[in-house]
Order: C-alpha cells, then structure tokens, then sequence
C-alpha cells in the first residue's frame, strides 16, 4: 500500500513538474500573419513609411535598408509596437550594384508594447520631421488627438 502511494504520489509530483516547465517555455515570436494592416515602419534617420498588406512589408528602399543603424520600430492598426530585427535584404551583394529602387527584406519581429497609443503618438512625434519641426502645428495637434492607427496615419499625410 505504502509503495502504491508513494508511486502514485511520484508521478503526480513529475506531471506538476512537466506542466511548470511547459508553462515556462518562452511563446513563439510573432509574424507578419499576427500583424494587423496598414501597418507604419518607422525609420530612426529614414522617415516613416506605410505598408498597406503583408506583401508590401517584404520590399523596402534599398537606401532605408542600407542606412538602418538601428532596428526599425513598426505599429500596427492594433496600435500594438515591433521593432524589426535583423533587417536584411535577400539580395546581399547585389545591393553594391542597385543600391536605389527597392528591395526584398527580411526581418524578426519583437513585441515592444501592445496597443499603447502613447508610444505609437511618441515614436511617431520623433521621427516624423513634419510633426517634429514643421512649422505648421496642424499635424502636431491632430496627431495628439488621434485615437487610432488610421487617424494617426491621416495626421502626417500617409
């Protein structure tokens, strides 16, 4: 009976340790299928650009590509925030002889935040040079009102 017990007390003491482990294993990266378009690309030096579906995501400038120094930050309609790592072209050394026109890219998506509209507003303010040093306040003002995505996307003219 004693070894019965303990036997039975054993594996239910492995099954908790086998579901904590699982609980632990980190979740999968996101991908471009999780992303909610139109979606915005903001380039640190490069200014921001709207892709309007998964397709349009895979091709870049070759310029904005090139001169990436730092991971591009993305928001989507969900106003949820990736930056894009590893930002590469597929083409490699054909880049040195068309180094303007477009390209096929290839990234990995990290989650910075989930649909946190300050920060998109914020992200937006910085690199948008219209909103940041125009000297107009019209983009500025409807830009803090924007809500959403698209009204975001509306306020800086994309």
């Amino acid at each position: 009976m004693a070894t019965s017990c303990s036997r039975r007390s054993r594996c239910l003491f492995a099954a908790l340790i086998a579901g904590l482990i699982a609980a632990c294993k980190p979740a999968p990266p996101p991908t471009v299928d999780d992303l909610t378009f139109p979606v915005l690309v903001l380039f640190e030096s490069g200014g921001l650009v709207r892709h309007d579906d998964a397709k349009d995501l895979q091709v870049m400038s070759t310029q904005r590509v090139i001169n990436s120094n730092s991971a591009p930050f993305l928001i989507d309609s969900k106003l949820d925030i990736y930056r894009l790592d590893k930002l590469a072209s597929t083409h490699g050394v054909w880049l040195m002889a068309n180094p303007v026109g477009t390209t096929e890219v290839t990234f990995e998506l990290a989650r910075v935040a989930q649909g946190d509209v300050e920060q998109a507003r914020r992200l937006i303010a910085e690199r948008d040079w219209q909103v940041r040093e125009g000297s107009d306040d019209t983009p500025r003002q409807r830009l803090a009102q924007a809500g959403d995505l698209r009204a975001m996307l509306e306020a800086i003219g994309k």
